[in-house]
């Protein structure tokens, strides 16, 4: 079921925190991409001691280029079937679109107590795109699940993934996965969840509402969300 809906406004916070300050970001200034965000890990935290143990999946954008770059710490991003462990003295990685992903934090040391990377991206055409509402709407998403200790949907993961244009990457294994993973997407993110009331974005989490509700509004399955 869609999740309830929350008391608390987070929109328009200049810093997001999640997972119990684990996690934060904001969104710096770039003069050519849509999105630039500064993340901090803080690397001694028991939810990310947990992510070490226990890898998120991979994913896989298909608009846009995603880059990564390290200003203090370090920082694993795995692009296709390499891992790389990026710190401050490497140059930005990009990861291209159509190419599994995901990012894990680096070595742990008791010299280092966070991590900090930028993690930016033009944008792309349509209603459809990585950007900071997506990042917004994602990690308030699983912060609020994970806090009040409910089951993570699946739909609404793919719904927001949808939005993002984004897709849960399948195993290797399974044949055309990439055109299985998208297709689920549409389906059960973007239709069958619409039809269930499942939002690729919710107004309590969104600084720009105006362009949330823009892109809800170009599907059918999701523009009664526009004014919710």
């Amino acid at each position: 079921m869609p999740p309830p809906r929350q008391k608390v406004v987070t929109a328009g916070q200049e810093v997001v925190s999640v997972f119990g300050g684990a996690i934060t970001f904001r969104n710096l200034p770039h003069p050519t991409r849509n999105f630039n965000l500064e993340v901090t890990f803080h690397d001694h935290h028991p939810h990310l001691l947990r992510l070490r143990e226990h890898e998120p999946p991979p994913h896989f954008h298909y608009l846009q280029v995603e880059y990564f770059q390290v200003l203090e710490g370090s920082l694993y991003v795995d692009v296709g079937p390499k891992r790389v462990l990026l710190t401050p003295s490497d140059d930005e990685l990009p990861v291209e679109a159509w190419v599994r992903n995901r990012v894990i934090p680096g070595p742990l040391s008791t010299d280092q107590q966070t991590t900090r990377f930028l993690l930016s991206g033009p944008a792309a055409q349509g209603p459809r795109m990585l950007d900071y509402i997506f990042y917004e709407n994602y990690y308030r998403y699983m912060d609020a699940m994970i806090a009040a200790g409910q089951t993570i949907e699946f739909i609404q993961i793919l719904s927001m993934f949808d939005a993002g244009g984004s897709c849960v990457a399948l195993p290797w294994y399974i044949p055309f996965g990439m055109t299985v993973s998208r297709v689920m997407g549409v389906v059960l993110g973007r239709w069958l969840g619409g039809a269930m009331g499942y939002q690729p974005y919710y107004k309590e989490w969104t600084t720009d509402w105006d362009t949330a509700a823009r892109r809800m509004r170009s599907s059918i399955f999701q523009r009664r969300f526009a004014n919710s």
